[in-house]
């Protein structure tokens, strides 16, 4: 599949903002008069749809808030019709737990709350914009168009997200799952593992008691990327350490966020922890020779980790990051897991809302890599990781918990 690549002239973003009140867009067109995108109104939903019907737009934003077709239903034939174009729902505080929930359903990419500042409006769009510029590079798109058939989330996973959120009963959800058996067996074997401490689950429906639906989403979510590739026994032992190493993450990131910044949604998205290596996946199947040339001079220079060692080698604009960030966007999951693969390396590039948490996420990645490189040393250093305002008892905790999940790692293959 040929993903095709920017072309040379330049032209001007578009931007459509949707709202039933005209002052409100009469405003908006004044404000973004002298931007550097192009602003397009709509009153209402359906004066939207016919825009986007003879307009290339590349964002929409949205009221949630309108009579008639209310922003979450105009945002879901958006996504059905357009799934390339960038959505974001605005909402008052009293419905922010509806904008996130356009989240969680994929049908928004992010939220903002009103009331808004133009100049706020405009740094994000300038950001979106700036990672749309990143993912559709010549560097990058050469290396996509590189691979022959680009991995697809299988629809068993689609179907599954559709029924969550539709809030099916745990036995409807357990039988999307068993329609195909080799993901069911997959998911089982995964359950089974130490990393989860179970060993005598038997069922897919156990599975969901016993393990809760956040977990087994994580389970078929990891599942789902890697199902339609074919894996050798080297590639194997690479992948094996890049899921335990994911897990271990998405296990301790809620935390380490509840302990710097207290409560925070992070129920919506419990799987970035698991999503954002995924250019590594990408690069370790479609790649192999680039991704252990990288893994081998890593191993010489244990200064420099994988990402350090792609940007000496020369792969600047085409590491990890934007391969996995080119993908989560493909797969179309919400803009946070895209900026957390895009971004966790430079996490200060990430954009506000979601800078704390990718910079945490940069802070245990280096733990992680660190305690795994020292797993067979009894005392460490920690200096370098305590100028984070981390308490030294949960970094101490975060170092017996990595240290035991990557003795029981997790494996993520079985034979069918």
């Amino acid at each position: 599949m040929q993903i095709s690549k920017s072309v040379k002239e330049k032209r001007r973003a578009k931007v459509l903002f949707v709202d039933d009140e005209i002052s409100i867009l009469k405003s908006i067109k004044r404000g973004f008069l002298y931007s550097d995108f192009e602003v397009l109104t709509a009153q209402g939903g359906s004066e939207g749809l016919n825009i986007l019907e003879s307009e290339a737009v590349d964002i929409v934003i949205t009221d949630y808030r309108m009579p008639g077709m209310d922003g979450s239903q105009f945002l879901k034939i958006v996504k059905e019709k357009y799934p390339s174009i960038n959505r974001i729902i605005l909402s008052g505080f009293i419905e922010k737990s509806v904008a996130v929930d356009s989240l969680t359903r994929g049908l928004a990419s992010t939220y903002m709350l009103k009331p808004w500042q133009n100049e706020e409006i405009e740094k994000k769009i300038n950001h979106i914009l700036g990672i749309r510029k990143t993912l559709k590079s010549k560097k990058l798109l050469d290396i996509i168009n590189g691979i022959e058939n680009l991995p697809t989330l299988s629809n068993i996973y689609s179907e599954f997200m559709e029924a969550v959120n539709n809030e099916k009963s745990m036995t409807e959800v357990s039988k999307i799952i068993q329609k195909d058996p080799s993901i069911a067996t997959k998911v089982l074997h995964v359950a089974n593992s130490a990393f989860y401490g179970m060993n005598s689950c038997s069922s897919i429906s156990q599975a969901s008691v016993t393990l809760g639906l956040d977990t087994l989403h994580d389970i078929l979510l990891t599942i789902s990327v890697i199902n339609t590739m074919n894996w050798n026994s080297d590639q194997t032992r690479h992948l094996q350490y890049i899921f335990t190493h994911s897990f271990i993450m998405n296990a301790l990131l809620p935390g380490f966020y509840r302990e710097k910044h207290g409560a925070l949604p992070f129920k919506h998205f419990p799987s970035i922890g698991l999503t954002y290596e995924t250019g590594k996946i990408i690069l370790l199947q479609y790649y192999p020779g680039r991704y252990n040339f990288i893994v081998e001079n890593a191993g010489n220079n244990r200064n420099m980790g994988f990402y350090e060692n792609e940007l000496a080698l020369g792969f600047q604009g085409h590491t990890h990051q934007e391969i996995g960030a080119f993908f989560l966007d493909y797969w179309n999951l919400p803009e946070i897991f895209v900026e957390a693969s895009l971004f966790h390396h430079n996490p200060e590039s990430s954009s506000e809302p979601y800078k704390e948490l990718i910079k945490l996420l940069n802070f245990i990645d280096r733990l992680i890599d660190y305690i795994w490189y020292y797993k067979d040393t009894r005392i460490i250093n920690l200096s370098s990781f305590k100028n984070e305002n981390i308490p030294e008892k949960t970094l101490n905790q975060a170092i017996v918990t990595i240290r035991k999940k990557f003795n029981d790692h997790i494996s993520i293959l079985t034979t069918d």
